[in-house]
């Protein structure tokens, strides 16, 4: 299907990579990992130009870990450009971290020419089928004027719901000029015979559908997330079991440190809320180094002796051996916006008494709206600081005895 809505100039020379650096400003990018290569230099240059810093990494692998962190810290995507074939392959390990981190990190490779794939042109390999299962969706960008809603809708959704990886591959053919690209699919200029006419009227309608369309003005800002949140009746529901709790423990994972919620906003909650928590993931430090509520120690007694156990983005997976630490005949509460996380091994090991696939943060904070006043018992809290204390100082007297 051949589309001339605006036939380009012949002589343009603006480039695809000029668009994606204006997408990535639009969602508050200020770095850009890679390691340099020639498929995707329009993006590196263009980036550079419109004030992104590109870091040029040692190996593509690291170039993603450094994207993740970013993103981890940031609460905005993390974006990385590497170069096609090998250049895609090496991401593979910190891709998957990624995604088994939560982390929403825009991974964009470069690819052989649309019409020159499968034909053994530089660096071609099938990226595609590669990431699918690694990647919340994959993405391929056919023509210039797909590239700006082609990542808008990627970066929405690496951030919506449980956040995580995505991929998007650009041919070489859609980042770079028109010239440049006329030039490289070496289009036939001195015609001598019908068939390289034939050949020069089929590449040239190729490369006018290409660009056809591709500088429209279109709208690079941010798509809203889409974040799951809990219903009025199961919030209801943990309010009741939880305000009934006078020993509750909260396993607070890393999805109580996601965006949209602040970080601040959860921490005056659970503080507000005064239970005991034991954190994991990236919520380690989310209430500081001396919080009076955070435990460190003892976890397995602690659980065992509680009369209620809210998950708040953890998983029972082998970090709390597969759901077996948790105690029998207290109510279980799970909060997760991932559906395969939220009841993992409760088929075998435990049973929540209400699950919702829901932001933990935005849980937690509507808690302490609605249990204003609330506090668990004292007494039991200092038994549990006693314990964490004599575990922290026996951990302190072996490190002293083998150093």
């Amino acid at each position: 299907h051949i589309l001339k809505r605006n036939p380009p100039i012949k002589t343009l020379n603006r480039n695809g990579g000029e668009l994606v650096a204006n997408v990535l400003r639009a969602h508050n990018v200020k770095h850009l990992f890679t390691l340099s290569g020639g498929h995707i230099s329009p993006i590196l240059v263009e980036c550079e130009r419109s004030g992104i810093r590109v870091v040029d990494t040692r190996h593509e692998v690291n170039a993603v870990f450094a994207a993740d962190a970013v993103a981890r810290l940031s609460g905005c995507i993390g974006a990385v450009a590497v170069t096609a074939g090998p250049g895609v392959t090496n991401t593979v390990t910190a891709v998957k971290n990624a995604q088994m981190a939560q982390s929403p990190v825009l991974v964009m490779g470069g690819a052989a020419a649309s019409i020159l794939k499968g034909r053994g042109a530089l660096q071609d390999i099938e990226q595609i089928d590669l990431f699918r299962s690694i990647c919340k969706q994959t993405f391929t960008v056919d023509t210039v004027r797909e590239i700006i809603p082609t990542l808008r809708k990627a970066i929405n959704i690496a951030r919506s719901g449980t956040p995580g990886p995505v991929f998007v591959e650009f041919p070489i053919d859609v980042l770079y000029s028109y010239p440049q690209v006329y030039s490289v699919l070496g289009v036939p200029t001195n015609i001598r015979s019908i068939f390289q006419r034939i050949v020069a009227w089929y590449l040239t309608n190729y490369i006018d559908n290409v660009f056809a369309g591709g500088f429209d003005d279109r709208g690079v800002e941010p798509i809203a997330i889409d974040v799951p949140f809990i219903s009025n009746a199961k919030l209801s529901k943990i309010e009741e079991f939880l305000s009934r709790s006078r020993k509750p423990v909260f396993l607070v994972g890393s999805q109580a440190t996601i965006p949209p919620k602040d970080v601040n906003e959860v921490r005056t909650a659970l503080e507000s809320l005064g239970v005991p928590c034991f954190l994991g993931g990236m919520a380690r430090g989310l209430l500081g180094a001396r919080s009076a509520i955070q435990f460190k120690q003892r976890r397995k007694e602690a659980l065992l002796s509680a009369d209620l156990v809210l998950l708040a983005g953890s998983v029972c997976d082998f970090r709390l051996s597969y759901g077996r630490v948790l105690p029998r005949h207290v109510p279980i509460i799970a909060i997760n916006r991932d559906k395969t996380q939220l009841k993992m091994n409760s088929d075998m090991f435990w049973k929540p008494t209400v699950s919702a696939v829901a932001d933990p943060a935005d849980c937690i904070i509507r808690l302490s709206q609605s249990l204003q006043g609330y506090k668990p018992d004292s007494a039991w809290i200092e038994e549990l600081r006693k314990h964490d204390d004599e575990k922290e100082a026996e951990n302190i007297t072996i490190q002293g005895s083998n150093g």
